[in-house]
Order: structure tokens, then C-alpha cells, then sequence
């Protein structure tokens, strides 16, 4: 006995080591493979116990309360994905098999003890990241901003060039023939379908030609979202973030790939990512500003909370879950923004609803919303599962089942929302949420595997899956659309590696997971910081991640969720501010 009390750190290192140790390689799929025999993979057993022996946990108690929390929910996600991954494309399979089940746990076990030891050391140095100075001088600022604007726009020219007029895809050209054919439709949101149409059809009177037509509009989008990105620097300047650092972030929107590609590319998602930049800032400056004007940030808001809205489907749900937070936050001017705020979703639902009806706008599917429930009931199906007869009786009114096992895809519910009848599901809402729910008591098994693979990516960091588009051509005869790169193909090469994932660290910047890990991190900071109160403007990021869980009809769509990519650089700098915000 009292050798184990003396050599309690020992032991304890020694198992914590040999448990992380079998975790990683359970991570990297090494586990009674030849790979965990290699000499540099049992090097590392050495390596994490030196670690455990350099880095010891905090005593602080609130600071082992914040490291332990956000390692294991880091953890379980890390540990859980890496299960999960192998079987995206696998169709309907047993994922959690009694080994699987085990190897999760230890993963989630060994990687805790390591990543709660690191969170320990950053909550501890926490305080020592001095980023911030004073206030800057408001007169500099509107100069600075026209360089960084430049700088931007600069940088992001020649892959402009290179997918010269833009990288367009089939939602592309359909938003192309809406505006072209003048069609009054709401399927790729009229918001997004005329804020592109408007400058496209000035462009084609001009010059009578497509091509330059949609280059006209694309410029007008890159303009607009490096307005955006050049604003939020110059508001972390003017309230004090240091000149080098707001340099770096100048250089992430200005050379980072996806900014540049998401900037040229046509889809509604691209201005709907830069209005949650707009809302952050709005929000964080009435969270801030007790005493200063109101009057800028509730014109950021009404701007941002409209493109929400109008440009994709999913911007109602997210403004509507956003109203009771700004109720219940201590947002300054509250009575005034709450009222605005109700004004804009009034305003909302009168163009949605008697206008769109008025000028018969064609209405968007509501299948879109029944993604992932539908692809649960199918993963059962396609499993074999018994189901009772008022179940198949229903489910073959509104589907095609004898299609569904060989129609189901773990990773994407477009081959099963294919084979159902929208308007029949439409219409029998109730009966089939109480089929869900049916079955969903009989097989959660089957009904967790299929959420899990159907939005894996988005938790998960080590997801490769498109994020952008290359080149193309329209498939409506009206629209004479086509790809046409100004530049030789050898620069075209160049470019094209920026979006390859080959390239160490730059799976990184594509990764959705890697922006949701992010995303947590930096509420832990956050609020560690003493600044829960300020945690509104985090809101609308967690609305719109929430909203993508429980809807995607894709298991990893960046453009979804690029609203979360757009906010990075304030991410990484806000929870280090110290004091009052300037207005």
C-alpha cells in the first residue's frame, strides 16, 4: 500500500499515458495493426508521458470545471466520428457493434485525460493573451478601411479570373433562369434570386452578353462581402485590437482560399454567411454600448436580420429562436429593438405570405425540412426491421418502400426524398411524426446511426467533402452560361491547389468540424472571461448550427454553415476583450 501512495504520480502518469496512448491508436485505426508496431508509433507512448509528466492539471477549481466539460464533449465528438465516418457511404449497416462500442469509450477515456490537461494550461495563461490595447482614433479608420477593402478585393481577383464569370453550380444556373425568365419563384429563395437578378439583368443590357452579365453581378456580390470583411476588422480596430493582429485578420478574409472562391461562387449562401457577421457585430455592439448611439448597430441589425431571412429558408426558424434571447438578455434599447425586431418578422411573413401568394411566387418543398427523420425511417426499412401494419400502411401511401434499400444513402436523404410525395407528407404531417415516433422507441439503435451519419460533418473535423465548384455549364437553353477562365491554364493549376486537401493544414480551413470545434472553444473562453451576458451575439452561430442538425439533406455542407466560417476572425479575437466595446 505504501507503494502505491508513493508513487502515485508515477503509476498514474504511466496509466494515463498507456490509456491516451491505445486511444490514439484506436483514432488512427493502428489497434492490432502492423502500423502500431511501427518504431515512431511506440516512440509516441513515450512522447504522451512526458507529456503527462510536463503538464500537470490546474488545482483552480473553475478552471478544472471549464477544461473537464469542454474535453469531453471535444472528446466524444472526436471519439464518436472516428466510429462513425468509415460507415458514411456504407448504406444501412450495424455501426455500433459491441467493439465499436468499446473502442468509443476508451477514445473518448484516453483523449480526455490529454485534451483536459491542455484546456488546464490554456485557461491558466488565459489571462496573460494581451491582444487589446487602447481605443483607437475614430478618423483613421474610414482611410484604413478603404485599404483593407482594396486588399481584400485585390487578393481575391484572380481566382475570379481563373472561374471568370463565377463558379456556379446546378442551384447556379437554376437562380441564372429565374432571373433571366423573370420567374416568380421562392424554391431558391427570391431574396438571393433578385439581389443576383438585378445587377445581372443591368449587366446584360449593357453588354449584351450573359457571360459578362453574371461577372457584372458576381463583382457586385465580392464588393458587398468585402465590405463586410473589411468592416469587421476596422470595428476590432477602433475598439483596440492590436495593428499586427488585425493585419493577420485582414489576411485571413484577403488569402484564405475559401473566402475567394465563396466570394465568386453563386449561391445564396455566400451573402447569407456575411449577414451573420453584420448580426455578431450589431448584437455585440447593444450588448456593449450602454450609453453610446443605437442608431448603427440597429440599422446592422435590421440589414442582417432581413438577408437572414430572405436568403435562405432556414433564416426564419433561426430569427424566430433568436427572439426570446433578446428578451431575456440585457441587451441595451431593448423595448425599441424588440419592437423592430417583431416589425421585421411581421414584415416577413406579409411578403411570404398574402404577397408571395398575390403574384403566385412558387413556394420552396416542405420535404427539405423532413431530411433527417426520413432518412431514419428509411435506415430501419432498409435494415430488415419489423415494422407493424399501420406503419407500412402509412409509409406506402407516401413512398415508394420497395425502393428503399436500394435508394438509401447514409450520407445524403436527396434518393429518398426522390421516391416520397411531398404533398401526401404535407398533408399528413401528424400521422407521420406518430410513425417516427413509433419507431423510434422500437429501433433507437437504428435511428441514432442514421443521425449520426447524416450530419456527421459537421461535428466531426476529419470529413473530406466538396466545398466548392469548379468549372461548368448551364443545362437551360435560355441561359447561354458557360466557365470561361482568362487565365492560362498553368496559373489555373496553381489556383486549384488552394482548394486540395492534400496540402498539410489545409484540410483545416475546409473543414466544417474544425469551424464548429471553434465555435465551442471560443464560448468557453468566452464565458470563462466573465462575459456570459455578452453571449447573445454567439446565438445566432448556434441557431444556425442547430438549425443544419436537425434539417440537412447532406451529411457535410459547408456553404450551410458558412456563416460560422465568416465570424472566425472575431471568434479567435472577442473573448479576449477587456472592458466596454466603442461604438
Amino acid at each position: 500500500m505504501n507503494f502505491f501512495v508513493k508513487y502515485k504520480k508515477h503509476l498514474k502518469n504511466i496509466l494515463y499515458s498507456l490509456i491516451t496512448y491505445i486511444s490514439i491508436l484506436i483514432y488512427f485505426n493502428y489497434l492490432f495493426k502492423s502500423a502500431s508496431y511501427n518504431i515512431l508509433t511506440t516512440l509516441l507512448y513515450f512522447l504522451i508521458l512526458l507529456f503527462y509528466y510536463k503538464i500537470d492539471m490546474s488545482n483552480d477549481i473553475r478552471i478544472k470545471k471549464f477544461s473537464y466539460i469542454l474535453s469531453f464533449i471535444l472528446s466524444c465528438f472526436l471519439s464518436v466520428g472516428n466510429i462513425v465516418y468509415p460507415f458514411v457511404y456504407s448504406g444501412a449497416v450495424n455501426i455500433f457493434s459491441l467493439k465499436n462500442i468499446i473502442y468509443a469509450i476508451v477514445c473518448i477515456i484516453g483523449l480526455f485525460l490529454m485534451l483536459s490537461r491542455i484546456f488546464s494550461l490554456m485557461f491558466l495563461n488565459i489571462n496573460k493573451i494581451k491582444i487589446y490595447e487602447d481605443i483607437k482614433d475614430n478618423k483613421k479608420c474610414l482611410k484604413l478601411f478603404f485599404i483593407i477593402l482594396g486588399i481584400i478585393l485585390i487578393c481575391w481577383i484572380p481566382y475570379f479570373l481563373r472561374f471568370y464569370p463565377a463558379i456556379m453550380t446546378p442551384d447556379s444556373y437554376y437562380v441564372i433562369h429565374y432571373a433571366n425568365s423573370k420567374i416568380l419563384s421562392d424554391f431558391h429563395t427570391f431574396g438571393h434570386t433578385w439581389f443576383f437578378g438585378l445587377p445581372f439583368l443591368l449587366g446584360k443590357l449593357l453588354f449584351a452578353n450573359m457571360n459578362i452579365a453574371v461577372a457584372f453581378s458576381i463583382v457586385f456580390q465580392m464588393i458587398i462581402m468585402a465590405v463586410v470583411f473589411a468592416y469587421s476588422v476596422i470595428y476590432l480596430y477602433k475598439n483596440g485590437l492590436k495593428k499586427f493582429i488585425c493585419i493577420l485578420c485582414t489576411l485571413v478574409y484577403a488569402l484564405s482560399p475559401l473566402y475567394a472562391h465563396y466570394s465568386i461562387t453563386l449561391w445564396r449562401d455566400v451573402i447569407f454567411g456575411g449577414a451573420f457577421v453584420l448580426l455578431f457585430i450589431s448584437l455585440l455592439q447593444l450588448l456593449y454600448n450602454k450609453n453610446n448611439s443605437k442608431k448603427f448597430p440597429l440599422v446592422l441589425l435590421i440589414i442582417s436580420t432581413l438577408l437572414i431571412l430572405f436568403f435562405r429558408n432556414n433564416g426564419i426558424y433561426i430569427c424566430i429562436l433568436l427572439l426570446p434571447f433578446i428578451l431575456l438578455s440585457k441587451i441595451s434599447h431593448k423595448k425599441l429593438v424588440t419592437i423592430i425586431y417583431i416589425s421585421i418578422l411581421i414584415f416577413y411573413y406579409i411578403i411570404k405570405g398574402p404577397i408571395f401568394n398575390y403574384f403566385n411566387v412558387q413556394k420552396s418543398k416542405t420535404i427539405e425540412a423532413y431530411s433527417i427523420p426520413l432518412q431514419q425511417i428509411a435506415r430501419t426499412i432498409a435494415m430488415g426491421k419489423d415494422l407493424d401494419e399501420e406503419s407500412k400502411n402509412y409509409l406506402s401511401e407516401i413512398m415508394k418502400v420497395d425502393l428503399i434499400s436500394k435508394n438509401y444513402s447514409s450520407a445524403t436523404s436527396d434518393p429518398i426524398k426522390n421516391i416520397t410525395d411531398n404533398k401526401k407528407l404535407s398533408e399528413t404531417k401528424l400521422m407521420f411524426f406518430k410513425i417516427w415516433f413509433k419507431n423510434l422507441f422500437r429501433y433507437p439503435k437504428v435511428y441514432i446511426e442514421a443521425y449520426l451519419t447524416q450530419t456527421l460533418g459537421y461535428w466531426y473535423p476529419n470529413v473530406e467533402y466538396w466545398a466548392t465548384g469548379s468549372e461548368s455549364k448551364s443545362f437551360f437553353k435560355d441561359v447561354d452560361v458557360y466557365s470561361d477562365p482568362i487565365t492560362p491554364n498553368q496559373f489555373n493549376k496553381i489556383i486549384d491547389i488552394t482548394s486540395s486537401r492534400k496540402i498539410p493544414f489545409c484540410n483545416l480551413i475546409w473543414s466544417v468540424g474544425t469551424a464548429t470545434f471553434i465555435l465551442i472553444i471560443s464560448t468557453f473562453i468566452f464565458i470563462y472571461n466573465n462575459k456570459s451576458k455578452y453571449l447573445l451575439c454567439y446565438t445566432p452561430l448556434y441557431l444556425l448550427l442547430f438549425s443544419i442538425l436537425i434539417a440537412t439533406p447532406v451529411f457535410c455542407e459547408l456553404r450551410y454553415v458558412y456563416g460560422i466560417f465568416t465570424c472566425i476572425p472575431l471568434l479567435l479575437t472577442i473573448p479576449f476583450k477587456k472592458g466596454e466595446n466603442n461604438d
